[in-house]
């Protein structure tokens, strides 16, 4: 082969490679698609990450809340063993648990209507109003004879 035709075979190479190369390129996005992307990917994902941890959360406190209702209930019971003295004072105790029972649910349903964006800043109320209900029937629990 004369040095014409390899010359013009080594360009002919080069452009189909360089074809191939633009070819491929086009097909790919530039980077700030890629970047754009590959963002949105992310907070999807960190959306969808929160959406399950709240739910998560929600469906612990509603669990730890109908224990503690099942609790107040078997204590309520107790009331007519107890002395006279003694049953004032734990009908007092549990109108008080009652109360804070009801704080508790309220927080729950405000959780539930809260948007992922806030549910951290509910879920330290609902964490706080189960943790006031749980002290108040160590408490009231203390008081049976």
């Amino acid at each position: 082969m004369s040095m014409n035709r390899r010359w013009a075979a080594a360009l002919l190479a080069a452009s189909v490679a360089g074809l191939a190369a633009l070819e491929a390129a086009a097909d790919q996005p530039s980077g700030t698609e890629k970047i754009t992307k590959e963002t949105r990917e992310a907070v999807e994902a960190t959306k969808e990450y929160t959406a399950q941890q709240k739910e998560a959360f929600q469906r612990k406190a509603h669990e730890e809340l109908a224990a503690l209702q099942k609790q107040i209930i078997a204590l309520k019971g107790k009331v007519s063993e107890a002395s006279t003295a003694a049953r004032a004072e734990l009908q007092k105790s549990i109108a008080e648990l009652e109360k804070k029972k009801d704080a508790a649910k309220n927080k729950l349903d405000e959780l539930r209507s809260a948007t992922d964006t806030k549910w951290t800043e509910v879920k330290s109320g609902v964490n706080s109003a189960l943790d006031e209900l749980k002290e108040s029937y160590q408490k009231a629990l203390s008081r049976l004879p």
